[in-house]
């Protein structure tokens, strides 16, 4: 390791780091004998699916070159305005293979398939004398944050790493965290006392280094540990249970419909329960779900282990979903009043269990009171700035004449840079926290001022220390988790392998096939947990469904609405929820998932399909019995309420990871995603089964589809 110092202190100074790391890689289209190509854009799970135009060479091939972070990219090329069904097979735009140098196809969740690549790592090393680097740096929380009660220290390192130690006020060892092709994480964790500490690292050959002093930082990203450990379960109000139909006439009083002059369809209409989906089922039609219903439920949630509660919009709205808000501080009449709500959260806390709302800051409906004010009274409106009107006077609902969610003029945006709309927003979350709730779900948090954000996380964590705040972002973004905006993001990306229709992480291991691999699995886990602070995967909110994805069950093959699923999808579903309780932080089920209920996207205006009410005479007894056992297990056993997540084996159809502190509490969570049964070696030690109780060393059989936890004994 001859100066392997001087180069590791020369990357840091470059602020050398390997999240940020790109490769450079070329995207070609060669378009088959005799289609005529005009256009061609690359569009993929790298750019939000977004238009990136490729051009044409003197050859003919279409190309573009990006640079890219490691790991697994899906994509399609959109061509002559249209998309390929099959990038690995489509008769019209490439004949055996749309992209001769994709690795392969996975399903794009509308019935096609995505080309998928792996990026390879690209290591700027020095040439000479070193070919080895080591990152960093107590100033950033992805190596220094504040988690359980102790100050966990990490660095990143590419070098074979025989053993290291953090030197403090004594020696405090150091372990081999997270594995992958690009390098290794290592971990340790110090007491809060501590004021600055040194890194001794012994490679393969016995030598060793110490890099410091480093300075522990005073203000640090801290965990909200209550967190740690926690079932959730999403409430999706209007589709839960009825549990006071005299409220249910309610709905058609403040519809978008009677604001929206525009609307030219079926007017909003009341259904029964059981009735099937009709026109406009995302929006207009209400099926009378309550807050009432809620209370009268918890005891099943209670069952399942739920110790949190995410409810989607509560407030005053024009549709069945709540994200077009009339009135951010008043309940919905049509699922009851503040004063039921108070009621319920009361009960809630009693009963243990923490309860989060979903905010919409980015966009109102066309009924919120601001809004109104701006059609009444264009520029002499004092709340014409809190939207971007293009044109004055317009009809509510042309999306042309102001800026609104997603091109709709149902959803005017707001304008979070205002510093009124700001004022007025964190007033808004501080009523509801006062109020009783424990955070705050922030929707479509990627499209609203981050000064705004910033602004408001410092006041409501001035208000509230604990508060829990989480933004709905699909993709691996750190720069939104260092501590001045969100505790943690929609997990997405470990659930789903980020936005859609990219199909990776657990649900991609669960689907199962050649390209989703124990390997591959297990190097996308460690890439997020390596990505973002531990404080963060300590209170981390994972999700594999939620209410804007196909039913979990129906993307495991267990078909639409009212389908009934086949053994194989079920088993499917089990072994994904198992990966899911087992991750740090909190695990989020969607409602209806622990009943085994299907959905699909279905075609507007028949569509979100994954919404429809829950029919809970249709529960099926053993996926229930299943969900209800992994709550009981995430509760009880001790390495679930710990951070620490540590890689183990990936291979084939086996994938294995660590989880809990060496000594305290170790459990080893192993999934087998063939059909077939399969023998994974163990680490050193006795593993007691946490479901059967069994004792195994050395090795354990874990059935097709199947999964264990298996707890250190000794």
């Amino acid at each position: 390791m001859q100066g392997l110092k001087h180069w590791i202190w020369l990357l840091l100074l470059m602020g050398f780091s390997w999240a940020q790391q790109k490769v450079a890689v070329t995207f070609t289209y060669d378009p088959p004998y005799g289609l005529e190509v005009r256009s061609v854009s690359l569009r993929g799970s790298f750019n939000n699916w977004a238009e990136l135009p490729m051009q044409k060479t003197e050859e003919g091939v279409w190309q573009v070159t990006l640079e890219l972070p490691p790991g697994p990219v899906q994509y399609k090329f959109f061509i002559n305005g249209q998309w390929p069904k099959d990038m690995c097979e489509d008769e019209t735009f490439g004949t055996p293979q749309v992209d001769a140098e994709a690795e392969g196809c996975v399903d794009d969740g509308q019935g096609g398939k995505n080309a998928v690549r792996e990026v390879g790592r690209m290591v700027e090393a020095p040439s000479e004398p070193e070919k080895a680097w080591l990152e960093h740096d107590p100033a950033n929380p992805r190596f220094l944050s504040q988690v359980a009660g102790r100050l966990s220290v990490r660095f990143w390192t590419s070098e074979e790493v025989r053993s290291a130690t953090l030197l403090a006020d004594r020696p405090y060892p150091m372990l081999l965290q997270l594995s992958m092709p690009e390098g290794a994480m290592w971990r340790g964790t110090l007491p809060l006392s501590a004021q600055q500490y040194r890194l001794q690292v012994v490679d393969q050959e016995g030598q060793a280094q110490t890099f410091g002093p480093y300075r522990v930082p005073a203000q640090r990203f801290s965990a909200v540990d209550w967190v740690a450990g926690r079932v959730g379960y999403q409430i999706f109000p209007d589709r839960f249970w009825n549990g006071d139909p005299r409220n249910d006439h309610l709905a058609l009083k403040t519809s978008q419909a009677r604001f929206d002059k525009t609307w030219s369809g079926k007017p909003p209409y009341l259904s029964r329960w059981s009735d099937p989906p009709g026109d406009y089922h995302c929006c207009q039609q209400y099926y009378g779900g309550d807050l009432a219903g809620v209370l009268q439920r918890l005891p099943h949630l209670r069952a399942l282990g739920v110790n949190l509660i995410y409810f989607n919009p509560l407030f005053d709205s024009g549709s069945a979903h709540g994200y077009d808000t009339h009135d951010y501080v008043r309940v919905a009449p049509r699922l009851g009043d503040n004063a039921l709500l108070k009621r319920l959260l009361s009960e809630a806390k009693r009963q243990g269990i923490r309860v989060i709302f979903d905010f919409v800051p980015n966009h109102t409906g066309l009924g919120h009171w601001a809004f109104q004010d701006v059609v009444k009274k264009g520029r002499e409106s004092r709340y014409w700035n809190w939207y971007f009107i293009r044109q004055w006077p317009f009809t509510p609902g042309d999306g042309r004449a102001y800026v609104g969610w997603a091109d709709l003029g149902s959803l005017p945006k707001l304008n979070t840079a205002n510093p009124e709309v700001q004022d007025y927003l964190i007033r808004v979350s501080k009523f509801w926290l006062n109020f009783g709730f424990d955070g705050i779900r922030v929707d479509v948090a990627n499209e609203i001022s981050p000064e705004f954000v910033r602004r408001w996380r410092a006041e409501l964590k001035a208000l509230k220390p604990e508060v829990y705040l989480v933004g709905e972002v699909w993709d691996l973004r750190p720069e939104y988790l260092q501590g001045d905006q969100f505790d943690s993001l929609m997990n997405y990306t470990l659930g789903r392998g980020g936005s859609p229709p990219a199909l990776g992480g657990i649900l991609g291991f669960a689907r199962g096939g050649p390209l989703q691999n124990g390997r591959r699995a297990l190097a996308e886990l460690a890439r997020v947990y390596a990505t973002y602070p531990e404080a963060v995967a300590a209170m981390g909110f994972n999700l594999i469904g939620s209410h804007d994805t196909p039913r979990v069950l129906t993307e495991l093959g267990g078909g639409g609405l009212r389908d009934t699923p086949s053994p194989e999808a079920l088993a499917r579903l089990r072994l994904a929820s198992a990966m899911l309780y087992a991750l740090p932080g909190a695990s989020v089920v969607f409602q209806g998932e622990e009943c085994g209920f299907t959905g699909e996207r279905g075609q507007w205006p028949v569509n979100e399909l994954y919404r429809y009410p829950l029919q809970w005479d249709r529960c099926r007894a053993e996926v229930l019995q299943h969900y209800r056992l992994l709550g009981r297990l995430k509760g009880q056993l001790k390495a679930f309420q710990s951070p620490l997540f540590r890689t183990y084996r990936g291979e084939g159809a086996l994938m294995a990871f660590l989880r809990g502190e060496p000594g305290v509490g170790e459990v080893l969570a192993a999934f087998n995603n063939s059909s077939e049964a399969l023998s994974l070696p163990l680490p050193a030690g006795q593993w007691r089964d946490a479901v059967e109780g069994r004792v195994y060393q050395r090795q354990v059989r874990l059935p097709g589809l199947g999964w264990r936890y298996l707890e250190r004994v000794r």
